[in-house]
């Protein structure tokens, strides 16, 4: 009972402090948003500061680390951090121009404020500077070769205003689960509510509007969704509460419906840090990242294999060629049982957290040096976790881009490279009631999102019409001499519901 009294204590005070602070545009109020990390109400007051202050050097400093420490736009951030630095507002104020040059891609001036930071004298952050150079040398090389992809929103049934993040999907893209911090409970010291698993599944081709997982797998504190088995029987959690983090926690899955969560036992957990998980198809051989006694300097990520009594042997790190003395993270391990996708701050990243690849050898026993995955799909903000669908076309990730919603979204990318899940659809005009086709007709098809367009007109030999297209929404305009002219509208349905051939008749009248 006293444990629930000083839980409801807590989270009333926090609510008070939020209601009080939200309501004071003063240093003091900003202030102390700041130093609980809550750097979304913090960056409100101090811009209205900036606007009864102007000549006060350390409000544009805050705003700029504000805009800096969330997952949304960040150009702002230089033009506060220009201000800062050429105020010497802080000793460390060009390291963090420095890094907002970098998250907006102006490589050479970022290159510029760290050597001046690094000339100008030793600041707090003098010993990781290197690697923030490291990092945008790194970027300008990855810029040079971009790979070829697209970026889908997945849309408004899976996206919110609010962050939506760590998307995992079945390998036929028929069930999707993933992390967000909309709005439930109450606000938490860093600004955002807590967070919590929710899911989708897909209806006619697209993902239906996303539910809140049951109170198996979410409590009132941070629930997050860090690995989905192959059968999608299998959810790993990471859990955190008042009285314990850095834990993975197991929940089986049985026809969507979710099961009560289970901590893992110590040779998965330990006294460190655990963050992800991973499972093998045959669910015997489990990949985690932790940050433990024994590993490379930050987070690592290791392997375990499940022993004949069900429990998991003792974990092996996986060795230099994928874990570094960098933060290593979200392991993902593809079907075919030997493609580890991750990420890592350490390697070449271009930036934060970056997605890499790593291939086993069966003959050497060994893992292949980690490969950067490639801008555009990296980026200079923190790149973290990534779901592969089957036939690799595919694959969802969480990011700010400029039609994101609010804060981090979820997009599909498609590796277009590789793209070529077409529909092949055959095809006939004919008229009201009649058997025999109309040859001399003009086909448009313009496609809803993208807005292109392709021309079609019937074989004179046989008058059909062979029309492939991708999964999404057509209009199809048919024009025919004698006839009224057609608009209708045409669904290619895709994920779980794709089918490779289709017929479809159109009918026109007189």
């Amino acid at each position: 009972m006293k444990v629930i009294k000083a839980f409801i204590l807590l989270i009333f005070s926090v609510f008070l402090i939020n209601c009080s602070f939200a309501q004071r545009p003063d240093a003091a109020a900003a202030e102390e948003h700041f130093k609980y990390g809550n750097y979304i109400d913090a960056l409100k007051v101090y811009k209205k500061l900036i606007e009864k202050d102007p000549k006060n050097i350390d409000y544009p400093y805050k705003a700029g680390l504000c805009i800096l420490f969330t997952e949304d736009n960040k150009t702002d951030a230089v033009k506060y951090l220009e201000k800062a630095a050429e105020n010497d507002a802080d000793e460390d104020a060009y390291f963090y121009l420095g890094k907002a040059y970098h998250s907006n891609l102006m490589l050479d001036k970022a290159i510029e404020a760290f050597n001046i930071y690094i000339t100008k004298g030793p600041g707090t952050k003098i010993e990781i500077v290197d690697r923030e150079l490291e990092m945008v040398n790194n970027a300008k090389k990855l810029l040079q070769s971009p790979i070829d992809i697209s970026f889908e929103n997945a849309g408004a049934n899976i996206n919110s205003e609010y962050p939506d993040y760590y998307p995992f999907v079945t390998p036929n893209e028929s069930f999707m689960i993933f992390t967000t911090r909309r709005k439930s409970g109450v606000k938490e010291f860093d600004g955002y509510y807590p967070s919590a698993i929710n899911y989708s599944k897909v209806v006619d081709g697209e993902f239906a509007s996303a539910k809140k997982g049951n109170s198996m797998i979410n409590s009132t504190f941070d629930d997050q969704a860090v690995g989905l088995s192959y059968n999608a029987d299998k959810l790993y959690i990471y859990f955190d509460d008042i009285k314990s983090k850095g834990d993975i926690y197991e929940a089986d899955i049985k026809d969507f419906k979710f099961k009560k969560k289970v901590k893992m036992g110590s040779n998965v957990n330990s006294k460190g840090f655990e963050s992800a998980a991973t499972i093998s198809a045959d669910g015997n051989t489990l990949f985690f990242a932790s940050h433990r006694s024994g590993d490379s300097g930050g987070k690592d990520i290791y392997m375990t294999r499940k022993l004949p009594n069900g429990d998991w042997a003792l974990p092996q790190n996986l060795g230099e060629n994928i874990n570094t003395k960098y933060d290593e993270n979200f392991p993902n391990l593809f079907y075919d049982g030997k493609t580890l996708y991750f990420s890592s701050k350490g390697h070449n990243s271009m930036g934060g957290y970056d997605y890499f690849k790593s291939t086993w050898d069966p003959e050497t026993n060994e893992w292949s040096k980690a490969e950067n995955i490639g801008y555009p799909l990296n980026t200079t903000r923190d790149d973290i976790c990534i779901s592969f669908t089957e036939d690799q076309r595919h694959a969802y990730i969480s990011a700010w881009r400029k039609d994101s919603k609010g804060f981090q979204d979820i997009y599909k990318v498609t590796f277009n490279e590789l793209d070529a899940r077409e529909t092949i659809i055959k095809s006939k005009i004919l008229e009201m009631g009649g058997t025999e086709p109309i040859k001399d007709a003009f086909v448009i098809i313009t496609n809803n999102r993208t807005q292109e367009e392709r021309h079609y007109t019937p074989s004179q030999k046989n008058g059909s019409l062979l029309i492939t297209l991708l999964p999404g929404s057509y209009m199809v305009m048919i024009d025919a001499p004698g006839y009224a002219p057609l608009d209708e509208n045409l669904v290619i349905k895709g994920k779980s519901d794709f089918i490779p051939f289709m017929s479809k008749e159109f009918t026109l009248t007189k």
